[in-house]
Order: C-alpha cells, then structure tokens, then sequence
C-alpha cells in the first residue's frame, strides 16, 4: 500500500531549515524553511554553495571529506545561528553529498551567543569582536560598533578581510592570528572616526589545535595618547621655562660680575651655563690675558649644582716647581724639610666636591703633570710622603693664554694630560673681538668706583669713542686699569680728559705694546720679550724673577721653555 505522504511532505513539516548539497557542493533540495531562513538565492536546487553562503560551505567540505558530521555557524540579519551538517552516503558506502540543518539562535549544535552573553559583551567599553577560524565575523558588540562607526549587521556573516578591503582599517589582527595561532596585538588608526585602538586579537583553539574562534579586543587609546602628548607638551614647557629662569638667573649674575652684551660672549656664557648645569668636570678655557678666564671660571662654579662645595684657585707660574706637588696634593708629617708637624692637604683635597680651577695649567712642572693625569683618571691622590690613596671628586677647570697644541709639539707638556683637561674647550674672544661689551664693561667698573668713593663721574659720548677705538691688547684687566686711572685722574665728573690723557700715558709706555706687570699676566709673545728684557736688566735669575714679578723657579722654567740662555 503506498505510504500516505510523499518526501516533500517530510521536508515542508520540518520546522528547521534543512536543505542538501552533492559532492561540489550544489544545492539538490531545501525545504520551505530554509527558502525563508536562508533567502530563495540560497535555497534554489543547482545553487552553488561555495559562491552564496562561504560559512557553512566551509564546515561541509570538511564534512564532505572526512565522513563525519560536523557543526558550522553563520550570521542572519545580524543573529548568529549554528548548523549541524550530516554526510549522505550512497549506496556503495562512498560520501556522495551532506544535509544541513540550521537551526534556531537557540537550537542546533548550540548557540555561540545568547542572549545572556550579548548583555556582557554589549555592556562592557570595550570593542568586542568574535570571528570563526575561517575569518567569518560572528558577532560585533554595542561598543566596537561606536569605536569603528559601523552597523554590525552590514559586517556579520562577512569575511574579515572585507574590513580591511573597506578601508576601515590598514591590517586585521584576526588574519594575522589565523596565520600564526597566536595572540597579536596592534595600534590601528579608524578612518571614519579617528580613533586610535590597541587591538588584541586571541585564538580559541579546538581539541585538534585549530583555531576555532578569534576573539578581537579592542581599547580606545586615543585619549591616552593625547595625554602622553600633552605630557610631552609640558615636560617641553617646563624645559623651556627652566631655561628661561636659567637665563634670568644668567641675567641676575651679570649684573654683580660679568657684563656681557655682544651675541659672541652671550654664546659663551650660554655655553658655561650649559656645562654647569650637565656637572661637566672637565674643561678648559682658552682666551688671551685678562679676557677674564678666572672670573667665568667662578661663573661656571656658582651656577652649576657645586655652587656650595668650595672653589679653589691655583695661579700655577706663582708655584715654586719644589714646592708644586705638595701644593696641589698636599703632604704628610715629616715629608721634607719645613713641612707642617701635622701634614697638610692639598688643593684638590680642599676642593672636595666642589671646583679646583688651574690659572695659566700650562706652566705646570712636567715632574707633576704625571700624577695630575693619574689623579684625573681615577680620582685618586697620594699626599707626597704618604702611602695610602684617597678618593677625591672634584670639577677641574683648566685655563690659559698658551698655546698648548705648541707646548706639546715641543714636549714642555704632556699630550695624554692636555687630551684628558680639554674634554671641553670654551673660547674666550679678547675685547677687540666683542666690542659691545666695552661700553657695558666701562659702566659697570665705573659704576663700582662711583660706589666705593661716593661720587657721581660719568663717561660722555667722546670718552666712551676713544674706548671704542682702543684695541685693548690687555683686554679687560686694561680697561678697568684705565677706567680705575681715569677715575683718579679727573678734575671734575666729566672722565674725557683724564681718560684721553691715561691713554696717552699708556701710549708713551709702549701703547699696544705695553707689556703687564706681572709675567704671569703675559701671552706667549710679550713673555719672550719680557724676559729678554729682564735678562738685559738683571744679573741673575733671582733678580729677573724680583723684575718680573714671579718666582725664580717659574723664571727658570720659563727660560727653558723658551730656548733663552743667559751669555
């Protein structure tokens, strides 16, 4: 007896979607419900499966060649259903097609998001991307769909390459994941918003090893970046502002001690500035006598962060070579003849942490200059007569008006311990060079004589073009001695006169050629010819040495130095 109802019958009272594919995938037949689930596109026999519906076409192809069922899940208008997906086989046992039944958000192989787990995801700030290992996008929360400004219906059920394809974003983490089977994160900048987002995505790995979901992470940083930038803004504020109070303290400064308004030693004292501020510990000053190397050596020491510590002051040509070494490292009891009972400590030991400045380094004895280096390499001294080593940390300031690449060619002082003082060369230009600062220099000196003696003298417009039009071979120590003359020399306030007249007495005293007092204030030049005029004058050294100025074992040195012999 034939059966009352036929396949077809079967087929329209199932209420779950259920349709069958052959071997290449091509769609035999569907039953009513998934013409209305899955669209007529997709339900119509001779539809290509692999071309309309890539999601569940991916879990039967693994059905299709293993034989077994398998789960698959894929997006409608937005919901994500699953699919349980069964092998047909033929009569000869071989696979010849599968079966799909999708079911409901509820039924199936089991839901991968309720409606519980939505709440979750759609409540928390965080952009919340769920995607199959094959790169299929599941579900997109509530918050990534603000972050990324997108429908999540437009992208579910999509590859996730399409976001990428879109312009939304230049690289997908979930490929990268799906390449690798690890977790990769990225910042990724959103076109449409502007959003900065750091991107975490993370495998779901099955029982086999193989990525099943890729769960998206996804962080809005760009508030934090635009606070890493505004920190950023105002540490460079504030490096400016501490310069600005660097300057304003470099201002301060000027006006008890240094005057200083050409662009040239404004340079220069931005430059000392910056050293003191770094605690550079080795420099040297370079400038013709009287430029005033000793008094920007003090500058470097009160600005710097030894401000407090001592500064200590050696003219090294008024040292007597004997007595060199024991001045600079000091000496124990008993150490020569005449030594103090107690020892006594040298000039580094006196600068402890603070600044030791060597006026004229090149005449230091070439017998001490070794255990300088020494002590300049490891910070370590031994009073003479000693034996135990001390550490001692100080700056070491160096300055002269020699020619110290001259002095090592000729072998008077030692190359290692010129490369270890010059770490940091500073330039001083003589007066000549930076004439701005002659008429600020001559206020301020006269401003100072004015205060000392009570009076009110003033330099006029005449005074101040015959200083203009020295050349002031002494530099600054000359124009303090002609303001100081002047000063003494006037008759009345007006200093025009006396100045004319100081000049034309130094003129007559040899002019540009006036050598100083003292040898130990001469450059190299005006030191030979002071010396061949004390040898002229003198008998002996000890004489050449009361002429100079000096003492004689700097009179002595100073002649070998300079090749002199006396007939």
């Amino acid at each position: 007896m034939p059966a009352p109802f036929t396949d077809a019958d079967i087929l329209r009272s199932l209420t779950g979607a259920l349709l069958a594919v052959d071997a290449d995938g091509r769609v035999v037949t569907a039953n009513p419900a998934a013409g209305k689930l899955l669209g007529p596109e997709t339900a119509a026999p001779g539809v290509a499966l692999p071309l309309v519906r890539p999601d569940l076409w991916q879990a039967a192809a693994g059905c299709l060649a293993s034989g077994q069922g398998a789960c698959a899940t894929f997006a409608v208008a937005g919901n994500v259903r699953t699919a349980r997906i069964v092998p047909i086989t033929g009569p000869d046992g071989r696979v010849a097609g599968a079966s799909i039944l999708c079911g409901d958000p509820q039924g199936g192989c089991g839901p991968v998001v309720d409606d519980q787990l939505r709440s979750v995801l759609d409540s928390v700030s965080d952009g919340i991307w769920i995607c199959t290992g094959e790169g299929v996008i599941l579900e997109i929360n509530a918050a990534s769909e603000r972050l990324n400004s997108i429908e999540a219906a437009d992208y579910i059920g999509k590859d996730v390459a399409c976001i990428v394809a879109d312009g939304m974003v230049d690289r997908s983490a979930t490929v990268e994941v799906m390449a690798t089977k690890k977790q990769a994160s990225m910042i990724q900048h959103i076109t449409r918003t502007g959003k900065q987002l750091l991107v975490t995505a993370s495998p779901v790995l099955d029982t086999d090893g193989h990525v099943a979901l890729v769960v998206v992470n996804e962080r809005d940083v760009t508030e934090l970046n635009n606070l890493r930038q505004g920190l950023q803004h105002a540490r460079k504020v504030e490096e400016r502002y501490r310069s600005e109070l660097a300057e304003l303290s470099l201002y301060e400064l000027s006006q008890k001690d240094i005057v200083a308004r050409s662009p040239q030693m404004q340079r220069t004292l931005r430059t000392l500035l910056k050293l003191a501020q770094m605690d550079v510990t080795r420099i040297l000053l370079l400038g013709e006598s009287g430029t005033g190397k000793g008094l920007l050596a003090k500058f470097l020491h009160q600005v710097s962060p030894r401000a407090k510590k001592p500064f200590i002051q050696i003219n090294c040509p008024a040292v007597p070579e004997n007595l060199f070494e024991a001045e600079i490292f000091g000496y124990e009891k008993g150490a020569f003849t005449g030594a103090r009972e107690g020892g006594k400590a040298g000039l580094i030991e006196l600068a402890m942490g603070g600044t030791l400045f060597l006026d004229e380094v090149g005449d230091i004895p070439l017998s001490v200059q070794a255990k300088l280096l020494k002590y300049l390499d490891d910070h370590e001294l031994r009073r003479l007569g000693g034996s135990e080593s001390r550490v001692v940390e100080c700056r070491v300031v160096a300055a002269t008006n020699c020619d110290m690449e001259g002095l090592v060619e000729r072998r008077l002082f030692r190359k290692d311990l010129y490369y270890r003082l010059n770490t940091f060369v500073v330039r001083i230009l003589p007066l000549r060079e930076r004439r701005e600062d002659i008429f600020g220099l001559a206020e301020f000196y006269l401003a100072q004589q004015n205060v000392r003696h009570g009076k009110a003298k003033r330099l006029s417009a005449k005074a101040m073009r015959l200083l203009e039009a020295h050349d002031f071979p002494g530099n600054v120590r000359e124009l303090v001695s002609l303001i100081q003359k002047a000063f003494v020399m006037s008759e009345d306030d007006d200093l025009t006169d006396a100045l004319e007249e100081a000049l034309a007495l130094e003129a007559g005293e040899g002019g540009a050629e006036a050598a100083p007092r003292s040898l130990a204030e001469s450059t190299d030049q005006t030191n030979l010819r002071r010396l061949r005029e004390a040898m002229a004058a003198c008998r002996t050294t000890r004489e050449m040495a009361a002429y100079l100025g000096v003492s004689q074992a700097t009179v002595v040195r100073k002649l070998k130095r300079y090749a002199l012999t006396r007939d």
